[in-house]
């Protein structure tokens, strides 16, 4: 009677921490006092977004006018394959400028070789609009 109980409890247990690894991440957009304001129009800043992430070797993996995500891609991975980061970009337009934010999100595998991205894309971006 005992082991079936304990039997029971692990495979719910179980079936409970495969079915919470089974939901997919929805990031937090970040606070707007925490992005980069860029004085161009929405277009060029999405340009400048996409050469940005391609020249530090992410793959963007679903890209909206506001919002780009896309994985940073190690030699030899693939999109399908990878364990890197994850970056996030929402691109929100004012009436005169176009409020940047960016989230980095690191896969709980090989954290230790992971780092955020934020600053490096912001820079990049900056490089490709001057």
């Amino acid at each position: 009677m005992i082991g079936s109980l304990k039997l029971a409890v692990l495979f719910l247990f179980g079936f409970f921490t495969l079915a919470g690894c089974s939901k997919e991440y929805v990031p937090v957009e970040p606070a707007p006092n925490t992005g980069t304001v860029f004085q161009r129009t929405p277009e060029d800043v999405q340009a400048a977004a996409r050469n940005a992430l391609t020249k530090l070797s992410f793959a963007i993996t679903k890209e909206t006018a506001e919002y780009i995500e896309a994985v940073h891609l190690k030699p030899g991975e693939t999109v399908d394959d990878n364990e890197s980061e994850m970056l996030y970009i929402w691109i929100k337009p004012r009436e005169n400028n176009v409020l940047v934010l960016t989230y980095t999100r690191m896969r709980a595998t090989g954290i230790a070789k992971q780092k955020y991205w934020d600053q490096q894309v912001v820079s990049k971006m900056i490089e490709e609009l001057q």
